[in-house]
């Protein structure tokens, strides 16, 4: 634990409202312990102030436990996140056996940031989680254990459960209005700004009504001006109308773009299909696909997912990081600490790690490292894939805007023909031979240039041979960098004489424009007093507004209670009533179903009997057209058929024994398809209006049940 910063405890132990004066010396050896327990009491005191509740370290420790007084300011320290406090039995049981070193850095701690402490402690109060026994979250138990609570004179059985989900909504709820008012009281100092922006636009849209009533004056003096203004607002309609179909003009364009451009897209696959057809076998172009798809289901199955995990995770992060209270520079001591511990711990895991696989007990280590090697090289490839595509759809984007701005610039280009052109032809070879004798020119001067550049060589070489050669003369005459020296005073005495030069003239603008800076804040001053003056008599109205504003809002408030918690009582009240009538709704609806599948079962007795008959009639004969169907159809009746058939089934029993539970479930399936079609053209008809009562409304669609 580092030295507390007592040069620090007695700086803020002298400003009000402790005012203790008290040195660094006084503190560090003279103070008993009590005294810094009652210190570090009277200051928790003073940061709990800012909460809603009470404060509970408004005591007097020798009237307190010592127990107690470790167990409160251990709660203290771990809402305000003392970097101790990851320890809580130890620290509790440190602050009970008086270790002076931790009482001092507690007492700095919590002096240095008094305002983020008080926050903390106001924001604690309402986000602390209540701690519930487990035993009143589980579902079976909380059924039969409620909470019974008084509510507008009405009993109501609050589920645990339930409870504890609206305490955690309504803590999201406050963390947003406490942002929002974070925000706003950020954003308050804007005030006279907006204020002064709001002044000149009056003043703005006073004098803008002072020019319209002198341009009406003026109008209204023209002859036949009446006439004049239609014809003026026909033409402003007029061009409002032209502005507007120019712009529709333009999204007919940009759609009929769009199109050409998934058409030339299209084209451009049918052709590279085709292509691929014609220049390999459709075993080459069925690999090709095949491995197309390897990599598409790669990246959907593995490598997306991984990049939305890592998305989510980021945004999940962030979100933390926005709802956490600003960190002091403590906080961020101790968080480097921490991530510095980890990453000592992680290194010695990572060398542990490699010292077991060193070892050579472990036989699958070459292959794990293969292995690890291709999934990063795959990985690696995966991106750079995503890359490039990313890359050929912002160049295909690009090629699109430039095949726009090539036709939209060929539009108004004037095609040459006939005797232009010829012209353009001779222009275009003067060009050709101007350009020809440029370039002989330019190769003339790059030639010069190298001579140039090689007697510069040439005399750098002999400046430096000179150069030495005067080093050894100066330093045989003991004055070795005279010449030097010399020079670099020379252009010392060049610098100065033009840096006073400069010095001059720039005094001489200082001053003007210290003259004209006088000039100008005196003329602003007279323009600006009796401005001032008014600002005076308008801050005392803009106070007197402020009180009578404050005044009507707790009223509004008040008021938007009483009407909040009738409204709520309503809303309770209206969905009881409409679940009601959707109850009775789908009771009448159930009820409309069984009567139409009655009206099913009837109609098909209905025609089985019919076929009964006809099979009887059939059966006794005597009628010349049964007769004629009977010749027709091959058998007398179907009873005589269907004993056919059944007698040449019971040679096949044994052998369909297996197969006939497949029958039937068929049969069956095929009757389940029936009565849903029977139930769809039901449907219909409901929806038609057919069959129903047309005066209700809202009228459902029958429920699917399936009968066997």
């Amino acid at each position: 634990m580092a030295a507390p910063d007592l040069r620090l405890i007695s700086e803020r132990l002298a400003q009000p409202p402790f005012n203790r004066s008290l040195s660094v010396i006084q503190i560090h050896d003279e103070l008993a312990i009590p005294a810094i327990v009652q210190l570090i009491t009277d200051v928790a005191s003073h940061i709990d102030e800012g909460a809603s509740v009470p404060s509970v370290h408004k005591v007097d420790i020798r009237n307190e436990e010592p127990e107690d007084t470790a167990w409160r300011l251990g709660d203290l320290l771990r809402i305000l996140k003392y970097r101790g406090a990851v320890d809580m039995p130890e620290l509790r049981q440190q602050i009970q056996d008086g270790d002076r070193t931790l009482l001092l850095d507690i007492l700095g701690f919590l002096l240095k940031d008094i305002p983020t402490h008080r926050k903390r402690c106001y924001l604690a109060v309402y986000l602390e989680g209540v701690d519930v026994p487990p035993e009143y979250m589980q579902d079976d138990g909380t059924r039969g254990k409620a909470i019974w609570l008084l509510l507008n004179s009405s009993c109501e059985m609050i589920v645990t459960r339930d409870l504890a989900d609206q305490v955690g909504i309504y803590q999201e709820q406050f963390k947003e209005v406490h942002k929002y008012v974070d925000s706003v009281r950020q954003t308050g100092g804007l005030t006279a700004n907006l204020k002064k922006e709001i002044q000149q636009m009056e003043e703005e849209k006073q004098q803008v009504l002072s020019k319209i009533n002198k341009i009406r004056k003026k109008i209204e003096q023209v002859p036949n001006h009446e006439t004049w203004l239609q014809a003026a607002k026909s033409l402003r309609l007029e061009q409002q109308t032209e502005a507007t179909v120019i712009e529709r003009i333009r999204e007919q364009r940009n759609l009929i773009a769009t199109a050409e451009k998934k058409l030339s897209t299209a084209q451009q696959t049918l052709k590279d299909a085709r292509t691929s057809l014609a220049t390999a076998g459709p075993d080459a172009l069925f690999a090709k696909m095949e491995e197309e798809c390897k990599m598409n289901k790669y990246l959907a199955t593995e490598n997306l997912p991984k990049a939305i995990e890592d998305a989510k995770l980021k945004v999940r992060d962030l979100n933390k990081v926005i709802l956490e209270p600003p960190l002091s520079e403590s906080d961020f001591q101790r968080i480097e600490a921490e991530i510095k511990a980890l990453n000592e711990e992680t290194a010695k895991l990572a060398e542990k790690r490699l010292l077991k696989n060193n070892s050579g007990d472990d036989k699958l280590a070459l292959f794990r490292q293969q292995a690890a090697i291709i999934a990063r090289k795959k990985e690696g490839t995966a991106q750079r894939l995503s890359a490039i595509t990313e890359e050929v759809a912002r160049l295909s984007d690009e090629l699109d805007k430039k095949r726009e701005l090539a036709k939209g610039s060929s539009s108004g280009i004037k095609i040459l023909k006939g005797d232009d052109f010829k012209r353009y032809v001779s222009e275009l070879r003067g060009k050709s031979n101007v350009y020809k004798r440029k370039k002989a020119a330019l190769s003339e001067l790059m030639t010069e240039f190298g001579i140039l550049q090689r007697t510069e060589e040439i005399l750098r070489s002999r400046e430096q041979a000179m150069s030495s050669t005067l080093r050894e003369l100066e330093a045989r005459g003991g004055v070795l960098g005279y010449h030097s020296d010399r020079e670099a005073l020379e252009k010392v005495s060049e610098r100065k004489s033009e840096m006073d030069e400069e010095k001059g003239k720039a005094l001489n603008e200082i001053s003007e424009i210290i003259q004209k800076l006088v000039t100008t804040i005196n003329d602003k001053k007279g323009l600006l007093a009796p401005i001032i003056q008014e600002l005076r008599t308008l801050r005392t109205v803009a106070g007197d507004m402020e009180t009578e504003y404050l005044a009507k809002k707790k009223q509004y408030d008040a008021t938007m209670v009483g009407i909040d918690s009738e409204a709520i009582q309503l809303e309770q009240e209206v969905k009881g009533y409409r679940q009601d009538i959707n109850n009775d709704q789908s009771r009448y609806h159930y009820l409309s179903m069984m009567i139409g599948l009655t009206d099913i079962i009837l109609l098909s007795a209905r025609i089985s009997l019919r076929k009964v008959l006809q099979e009887m009639k059939a059966y006794i004969g005597g009628d010349d057209l049964v007769e004629m169907q009977q010749k027709a159809r091959g058998f007398k009746t179907y009873r005589d058929a269907y004993n056919k058939k059944t007698a040449e089934q019971e040679i096949w029993v044994v052998c369909s024994a297996k197969h006939e539970p497949n029958i039937k479930q068929l049969a069956m399936f095929n009757d389940v398809k029936r009565l849903l079609q029977l139930k769809l053209e039901h449907n219909k008809k409901v929806l038609r209006g057919e069959g129903t009562d047309s005066g209700f409304e809202g009228t459902m669609m029958t429920q699917d049940r399936l009968v066997l």
